[in-house]
């Protein structure tokens, strides 16, 4: 029908509101479907996420392929997030201890796929992308960590002597760091050598940042010695524990010294 005069432009107009009107409440619906199909999905990675929890220590005899695709079984309940995150305004008073737990709860995955360790403050870049919208801060992270001391969890907070604070399961244990370190710079290329932080992290399976944290540490111990040049750190195994106080100017012809001026001899 042809528009005439002022009618027809207001049963245009008319016409267009009701389109858009339409349009708006099909988009409406689509989006009430989506919601409805992603709150199934969280519920779902939830599910799962439980499942992978509960089944971890049942996989030490696990293929390949199977534990590969436990990886990335784990990698994408990561990217799906938080199905309920604790706010503020759902838990009141309780906000820090809900978080507390949720947290806990939360870094079990992260921790196993780093190695058992986790710097605070790749936890909480972790922690706030799977909470969405719902972002927490710094502070409240701090103030979470630290009931830990008071409840029941498998995790726990800790602060290097550099003053680096992580997030490490109460399993995992410094002994076996050190011994596996240790192990490390006996090698006979590390005996020249030394190790790095990059060399201990590969050995670890950790991030290096951590892996200077261990090896300093180990230094602290008395396992290591450290050479500081411009090319960085390294590490070498603590050879005066093998010296005799008493006769300084004696050659071992056991253990490590022996083993050291084997390679130092080759080297030549």
């Amino acid at each position: 029908m042809p528009v005439v005069g002022v009618s027809g432009i207001l049963r245009m107009e008319q016409e267009a509101w009701e389109s858009a009107g339409q349009n708006l409440q099909d988009a409406f619906q689509d989006l009430n479907a989506l919601m409805s199909k992603a709150k199934e999905m969280m519920q779902l990675a939830e599910k799962m996420r439980l499942k992978l929890l509960t089944n971890s220590s049942a996989q030490s005899n696990s293929n390949d392929e199977e534990m590969g695709s436990k990886q990335d079984m784990q990698d994408w309940l990561l990217s799906v997030g938080i199905v309920s995150p604790v706010t503020k305004e759902t838990a009141g008073a309780l906000y820090h201890q809900q978080l507390s737990l949720q947290l806990a709860d939360f870094v079990r995955i992260p921790l196993e796929k780093a190695g058992g360790m986790i710097a605070l403050v790749d936890v909480y870049c972790l922690f706030n992308r799977a909470r969405g919208t719902e972002l927490i801060s710094p502070e409240d992270l701090l103030q979470a960590c630290s009931l830990w001391e008071k409840v029941d969890v498998p995790v726990m907070l800790r602060k290097f002597d550099s003053g680096v604070k992580v997030i490490q399961t109460k399993t995992h244990s410094d002994e076996e760091v050190f011994a596996r370190i240790s192990s490390l710079a006996q090698k006979p290329d590390a005996l020249q050598k030394g190790i790095s932080p990059s060399d201990a992290a590969f050995t670890l399976g950790i991030a290096p940042a951590l892996a200077k944290e261990h090896l300093l540490n180990a230094e602290n111990k008395g396992l290591l010695c450290r050479d500081v040049s411009p090319d960085g750190f390294r590490f070498f195994i603590n050879l005066f524990n093998e010296i005799d106080p008493q006769n300084i100017y004696s050659q071992n012809t056991h253990g490590l010294y022996k083993a050291w001026i084997s390679v130092a001899m080759a080297s030549q």
